[in-house]
């Protein structure tokens, strides 16, 4: 239930931001804030470092300010409310894009993690055929020459170039080996009767076993394209062009995807290196879920400090 003050405030506030007189300063306000803003660096005898400094300080205080009311807005101040106040603190395109990134530069660790423990049984693999994980091996000793030649070639007085370019290829060699190990690491997952599809780090839908209408094995190969598939048929999550399972859904269900806004998709079809134990997996799921008592929620109270995405990358 929203906090009726933090209602009450959140409308006030928003109201006056989003008048026509208000929302013009603020989108013209950086021609008065970016000079002003260099005229004090200057004044103050910072440097580019310092900027640097300054401006990583500042994306980390919004990036927590943007979690924050994502894991208690909801709460605070209804979905509609903490939505419309996270579209003012960031455009839903570049969250998406963070959510994206993080989810990516998780992957090495949590590849890590997976190697420590036993396949769980109610994980699905889906990345036969696959080669990225081949090329990103033979791309690696490229990238480290170029990155070794080009430190080289820099003179030793450019502290903060070199900095800079190393820290590129450092990322870039990370991005390219966490995108090569999404799909091993990200697998569909089968649990508390909901049933997670996902494709590689960046695509994933959740669904209740009991909005399943049908689920059937369905081979189709179309192309060499890895990831969302769209045309005239169903969606589709593919790997190499490939696609193994069929499922039919009782009402839309939302597919996430990295930039572009959520879809809601009543078929999906997607690869599984082992279709007929998915498909048993959820008839069984589903007698289950028919079959038991039902049961109580878990307390609403300290539901949203361990919401279902917070570790999902490392799981």
């Amino acid at each position: 239930m929203p906090n009726p003050t933090a209602v009450r405030l959140f409308d006030a506030v928003f109201g006056f931001l989003l008048r026509p007189r208000v929302r013009r300063v603020r989108r013209w306000s950086f021609l008065v804030t970016a000079p002003l803003g260099f005229l004090v660096g200057r004044s103050l005898g910072l440097d580019l470092g310092d900027g640097v400094v300054l401006g990583a300080a500042a994306a980390l205080l919004d990036a927590a300010v943007v979690a924050g009311v994502a894991l208690a807005g909801s709460r605070l101040l209804g979905k509609e409310r903490s939505d419309a106040l996270l579209d003012l603190l960031m455009h839903p395109v570049a969250r998406r894009a963070i959510v994206g990134e993080a989810r990516i530069l998780s992957t090495l660790p949590a590849a890590l993690l997976r190697r420590l423990r036993a396949p769980r049984r109610e994980e699905f693999a889906y990345h036969r055929g696959s080669h990225e994980l081949g090329l990103a091996i033979a791309l690696l000793p490229a990238m480290l020459a170029e990155g070794a030649a080009v430190h080289l070639l820099l003179p030793d007085s450019w502290f903060w170039p070199q900095v800079a370019l190393g820290v590129l290829h450092l990322y870039g060699m990370v991005m390219l080996l966490s995108w090569a190990v999404g799909e091993r690491t990200h697998p569909h997952r089968l649990r508390d009767g909901q049933l997670e599809l996902r494709g590689g780090q960046l695509y994933r839908a959740r669904v209740a076993v009991t909005q399943i209408e049908a689920v059937e094995i369905a081979h189709r190969r179309e192309g060499q394209r890895t990831g969302l598939v769209l045309g005239s048929g169903p969606a589709r999550l593919a790997v190499s062009g490939r696609t193994d399972v069929l499922l039919r859904f009782a009402a839309p269900v939302r597919l996430e995807r990295p930039l572009g806004e959520p879809l809601l998709v009543t078929e999906l079809a997607l690869a599984v290196d082992e279709p007929r134990r998915l498909i048993a997996a959820v008839e069984a799921a589903r007698h289950q879920v028919r079959t038991s008592p039902a049961t109580d929620e878990p307390g609403a109270v300290l539901a949203w400090l361990a919401p279902a995405d917070l570790a999902d990358a490392l799981a």
